[in-house]
């Protein structure tokens, strides 16, 4: 028996008199000891391997390796500095990722907002910056004390809603990012309604202007052969032009027509 059970057996020992056991009690309580000693040591080690395993994991991206880990059974403390919310969400999702972590625990600090307004406004140029943000495309939204809220309706060409979370992720003074933004149908009826509509726009003399405009300043919505005109033209004549346009496009069922006029 080593030193360690030696101890256990004698608070054992001393345990079993004070509740009036025997020999063998005294025994079965040195034995509940040291078992009860053995899972404590298992506990350490699998939680000293568990921060092991996150702070390899963090240490593959150059930014996330200056964060702090703790381990408390399963659940993980990332604690430190950052840059922005992009740099913070992704070391939540690496640490999520590791085998083993059922709870992951943020004390990390980013950088807070100045003003919401000029928060918004950036947010707004990121997406109409946006390569792929387009006339049938829609996202609106707001910011409050930094937590930037969108929603909207993309085409399902790519992960859009991803690409623009990154982006707005990477402005300083983003806290966190709330996303409803959703694919549109991915009806090859659908896709050919926009060709038509597009080709219908480059040859009208109210819109030939736009033609070449990856972002105008109104948006048309098609999704399941229904469309929705949103946005700005430049007075009601252009504004029932446009309705025309899309409601004489072979294909399309309803018109939404929710344009205002400047």
């Amino acid at each position: 028996m080593n030193r360690n059970h030696m101890r256990s057996a004698g608070a054992a020992a001393r345990l079993a008199a004070a509740a009036g056991l025997g020999a063998a009690g005294w025994l079965a309580v040195a034995a509940v000891l040291v078992l009860a000693g053995a899972g404590a040591a298992a506990a350490a080690q699998s939680s000293d391997a568990v921060a092991r395993a996150v702070e390899d994991a963090l240490d593959d991206e150059r930014a996330l390796r200056r964060l702090e880990v703790s381990v408390a059974g399963a659940e993980v403390t990332l604690s430190g500095s950052l840059r922005n919310f992009w740099e913070k969400s992704e070391a939540l999702r690496i640490t999520f990722d590791v085998e083993g972590v059922e709870t992951v625990a943020s004390e990390i600090e980013i950088p807070e907002p100045e003003d919401d307004q000029d928060l918004a406004n950036e947010v707004g140029r990121q997406i109409t910056r946006y390569p792929f943000y387009t006339m049938w495309d829609v996202i609106d939204g707001r910011v409050d004390n930094g937590v930037v809220r969108l929603r909207g309706l993309v085409t399902p060409i790519r992960d859009k809603a991803g690409e623009l979370f990154e982006r707005i992720a990477k402005i300083p003074g983003v806290q966190d990012i709330q996303m409803d933004i959703r694919p549109l149908s991915p009806s090859s009826g659908d896709a050919r309604i926009r060709s038509i509509i597009s080709r219908q726009l480059a040859r009208n003399t109210h819109f030939e202007r736009f033609a070449r405009m990856r972002n105008p300043p109104f948006h048309i919505i098609v999704n399941n052969s229904l469309a929705t005109l949103i946005g700005y033209v430049q007075g009601e004549i252009e504004r029932m032009e446009l309705q025309r346009i899309v409601a004489q496009t072979p294909g399309v069922l309803r018109v939404d027509n929710q344009l205002q006029t400047r």
